[in-house]
C-alpha cells in the first residue's frame, strides 16, 4: 500500500507540474485542478495503476477530498528538501541561444539547397554530361629517320563529345635538333601556339609541321603537343597531351680520312678527307672537323680561324668531294698517333655528329731534332711593341751515325709594309754571328732569316751521334710609332727553325727537318706615364709647402698617372703603386674614369677600369701625397712612390699587357719648374 500511495503521489505531482508549465497559471488555478482529482479505495487504486478493471464492477461514485487533505497532498508534492513550498506564481523561462539557432537553420538551408542543385543537375543535365574522354589528340610521325632527312609531323585533334569546346589552342614543342621549314596552318615566326578557337561537337582538325631533323645516330627526337580548352558551360581548363618519338637510326653523310702510314717528325705532311652525301636529297649546313694529337700543328689557311674545320654549305645527292690539309709533328713526337675526322650538321653553336673515321700513323724520329724556344717557352705567345725576344735554338743528333755539313736556319715571317718587318734587326744580338737575309714574300709578308753553318759554328761540320748544342740570340720588336701609317691592326710574326743535313753515315744526302713553330701576336699599343709634380704644365702650383722639402715641415706633391691606347680595345686595366712608410695619403684625388683606392694595410694605391674602348684614346688619374722629412733625411732625395705597374688584357689577342715605370722621387723629373729641387734641407 505504501508503494501504491507513492505511485499515486508521483502521478499527481507530474500532472500538476505539466499543467503549471503549459498554462503558466497561478497557484489558485492549480489548487482547483487538484480538487478535481478523485481518491480511489486502495484496492481499486491498485487495479487502476496495474491497468486492470474489476470485472462487472458497477460505476464507482467519486469521493471528494476536503481542503485539508488537498493542502496536505499539494504540500507533499511541492515541498522541497528544506520543507519550503516553491513560489508557483512566477514561472521562469530558459533563455535560448539565437546565434546557435541561426547557424543550425542556415546549415539546414544549405543542405537543402545543395540537394536541390544536385537533383537539378542530374535531372536536367544528364543529356549534356562531359568527361573529356572523347577529346582526342594524336601525332603521326615516322618511327625512324636518317640524320638530315626531311620530316613531316601531323597533329590531329578531334572532339567526339556532345558539347562544343571553347578557347582551344595547341602548344607544340619541337625537338631540339629540328629545323622548321613550314607549317599548315601558317604560324608567326618564333611562335609555338596554334589558336584553334572553338571546336564544335563531332568536329576535328589537324596541323602539319615540316622540317629537317638533325641529331646524332641512335639518338631520339621527341615532339610534344598540348591541347588546352574549356568545354561549354565550364569555367575550368582541360588539357590533352600527345607525344611522338622518332629515332635517328642512320645518316646520309659519310667521311673517310687518309694519310701516310709513316711520318717524319718536324716535317710537313699532307692528309686527305673524303666526304659524300649518300642520300637522295641535298643536304645543307655540313661541318667537318679533324681532331689531331696534341703534338701536331695544323698548317694555317688564309682567312680561316680554325685550320682543323671546314664548313660545306650544301652537298648534292650522291656528291663526293675531297679536302686536303697539312701539318707537322713537333720534334719530340715519336710512335703511333691517332687522327679523328668527324662530319655532321652545324646549327648555330651546336654540332650534330653523324659519322666519324679514325686514322692512325707512326711518327719516326729524324736524324736531328731541333727545338725552338722563346723566352723559356716553345709555345705561341703574345708580346708588346718594343719587347725583347730571347730565342734559343736547341739541336741534337738523334741518329746512330755522324751528320755532316749541318746547316741551321732561323726563319721569321712577319707582317710587312714597304719592305719592312716588325722586328728591329738593328737590335739583333747573336754571339754566333749568323748570316742575316731579308726577302719580301708578298706585299704584306716579309721573311727574315739567320743562317749558321760550319763557318760560324765549326761543330756543325761533323755532328757525332748524341751531340747537341744551343744557339742563343736576341732581337726586339719595333715600337708602335713606326707602324702608325701601316693602316692595319693585326701584327704577327711566325718563327721556326729549318735544319738541313748534307749527308749522314748511311750515305743519305740533303735531308731537311723543321722545328716547332712559334706564332707571335703583337698586343695593342697601350702606354703608361707616371710623374710626380709640384707645378702643372701651366706652371700653376698643384703642390704646397717648402720646395725643396724641409725637415719638420709638410710638403705636398701631386702624382699623375696617364694611359693611352689606339690599336685594340683593352679590358680589366689596373694601375698600382705602393707608398713608402714615410709618405702620407691625403685623400685628395681626381680621376677621369674608373675607381681609385688607397689600402691603409698594404699602402697600395690602385686605379682600376673595366675597359678602354677604341674611341677613348687617353685617360688620367692624379692624387696628392704629403711628406714631413725627418732629421735623418736631411741632404737626401725622398722616394715619393715605388714602381708603378700596369696590367690589362688585349681584347683582340687575348694577351696580357704589363708595363712598369720606375719609382718617383722628390727630384720631380719631368716638372720643368721644380726639377732638381728634391734634396731635403
Amino acid at each position: 500500500m505504501a508503494g501504491t500511495k507513492e505511485k499515486k503521489k508521483k502521478v499527481a505531482r507530474g500532472r500538476a507540474v505539466r499543467k503549471a508549465e503549459v498554462s503558466g497559471k497561478d497557484e489558485v488555478k492549480m489548487l482547483k485542478a487538484a480538487e478535481e482529482m478523485v481518491e480511489l479505495p486502495p484496492k481499486e487504486e491498485e487495479k487502476m495503476l496495474s491497468g486492470k478493471k474489476p470485472a462487472g464492477a458497477p460505476p464507482r461514485k467519486e469521493k471528494r477530498l476536503g481542503k485539508k487533505e488537498i493542502d496536505k497532498e499539494l504540500r507533499e508534492i511541492y515541498e522541497d528538501q528544506d520543507g519550503k513550498i516553491s513560489d508557483m506564481s512566477k514561472i521562469y523561462h530558459k533563455k535560448k541561444n539565437r546565434v546557435k539557432r541561426f547557424m543550425v537553420g542556415a546549415l539546414i538551408f544549405c543542405i537543402f539547397a545543395a540537394a536541390l542543385s544536385w537533383a537539378g543537375f542530374f535531372f536536367f543535365g544528364r543529356g549534356r554530361a562531359f568527361s573529356g574522354e572523347k577529346v582526342n589528340l594524336e601525332i603521326t610521325s615516322p618511327d625512324t629517320v636518317a640524320g638530315g632527312e626531311k620530316v613531316e609531323y601531323t597533329i590531329k585533334y578531334e572532339n567526339n563529345e556532345t558539347v562544343p569546346l571553347g578557347q582551344a589552342e595547341i602548344n607544340i614543342r619541337l625537338p631540339e635538333n629540328f629545323v622548321l621549314s613550314e607549317t599548315d596552318p601558317v604560324i608567326a615566326e618564333g611562335q609555338s601556339v596554334w589558336k584553334i578557337g572553338s571546336i564544335a561537337a563531332s568536329k576535328s582538325g589537324e596541323i602539319k609541321i615540316r622540317g629537317i631533323l638533325y641529331g646524332e645516330q641512335e639518338s631520339l627526337a621527341t615532339l610534344q603537343a598540348v591541347l588546352t580548352y574549356k568545354p561549354a558551360d565550364f569555367n575550368s581548363e582541360f588539357q590533352k597531351v600527345a607525344t611522338a618519338v622518332t629515332k635517328i637510326q642512320s645518316s646520309f653523310l659519310d667521311v673517310a680520312l687518309s694519310g701516310p702510314e709513316r711520318i717524319l717528325a718536324n716535317k710537313e705532311i699532307n692528309f686527305k678527307i673524303k666526304y659524300k652525301n649518300v642520300g637522295s636529297e641535298p643536304l645543307q649546313g655540313i661541318k667537318i672537323s679533324v681532331i689531331g694529337p696534341e703534338d701536331f700543328s695544323f698548317k694555317e689557311r688564309p682567312g680561316v680561324r680554325d685550320a682543323a674545320s671546314w664548313e660545306i654549305a650544301e652537298a648534292a645527292p650522291g656528291e663526293e668531294k675531297e679536302i686536303e690539309f697539312a701539318g707537322s709533328f713537333g720534334p719530340a713526337a715519336e710512335g703511333e698517333r691517332e687522327f679523328k675526322a668527324q662530319i655532321g650538321f652545324a646549327n648555330g653553336d651546336k654540332f650534330y655528329l653523324q659519322k666519324e673515321n679514325i686514322f692512325k700513323t707512326n711518327v719516326l724520329v729524324g736524324a736531328i731534332m731541333p727545338t725552338l724556344i722563346l723566352n723559356g717557352d716553345p709555345k705561341d705567345r703574345t708580346v708588346s711593341f718594343g719587347s725583347t725576344l730571347n730565342y734559343a735554338v736547341v739541336y741534337q743528333n738523334k741518329d746512330k751515325t755522324d751528320l755532316s755539313d749541318v746547316e741551321i736556319k732561323m726563319i721569321f715571317e712577319s707582317t710587312s709594309r714597304n719592305n719592312k718587318m716588325i722586328l728591329d734587326w738593328a737590335t739583333l744580338k747573336d754571339d754566333a754571328n749568323g748570316v742575316v737575309l731579308g726577302t719580301q714574300l708578298t706585299p704584306e709578308v716579309r721573311q727574315g732569316t739567320i743562317t749558321w753553318t760550319k763557318r760560324q759554328i765549326p761543330a756543325l761540320a761533323k755532328l757525332a751521334p748524341g751531340a747537341e748544342g744551343t744557339i742563343n740570340f736576341q732581337i726586339k720588336v719595333k715600337p708602335f710609332l713606326e707602324f702608325q701609317s701601316w693602316n692595319t691592326k693585326d701584327f704577327n710574326v711566325k718563327s721556326f727553325v729549318s735544319v738541313k743535313i748534307g749527308k749522314n753515315g748511311n750515305g743519305t744526302e740533303e735531308e731537311t727537318i723543321e722545328s716547332n713553330t712559334i706564332n707571335l701576336k703583337i698586343n695593342s699599343d697601350l702606354a703608361l706615364t707616371a710623374e710626380a709634380r709640384y707645378f702643372n704644365d701651366d706652371n700653376i702650383a698643384v703642390g704646397s709647402g717648402p720646395l725643396p722639402p724641409k725637415v719638420g715641415e709638410v710638403t705636398a706633391y701631386r702624382i699623375f698617372w696617364g694611359v693611352t691606347n689606339s690599336l685594340h680595345e683593352v679590358e680589366n686595366l689596373k694601375v698600382s703603386a705602393t707608398l713608402p712608410g714615410n709618405i702620407n695619403w691625403s685623400g685628395k684625388y681626381e680621376i677621369a674614369a674608373g675607381e681609385l683606392k688607397f689600402d691603409e694595410a698594404t699602402r697600395e694605391v690602385t686605379w682600376t677600369l673595366n675597359r678602354m674602348p677604341l674611341d677613348v684614346k687617353s685617360l688620367g688619374a692624379d692624387f696628392e701625397i704629403t711628406v714631413t722629412p725627418a732629421a735623418g733625411e736631411k741632404g737626401k732625395l725622398l722616394t715619393l712612390i715605388l714602381d708603378t705597374n700596369l696590367q690589362a688584357t688585349d681584347k683582340t689577342t687575348s694577351g696580357t699587357i704589363t708595363i712598369n715605370r720606375d719609382a718617383l722621387t722628390s727630384n720631380l723629373d719631368g716638372d720643368p719648374a721644380a726639377e732638381g729641387k728634391g734634396i731635403v734641407r
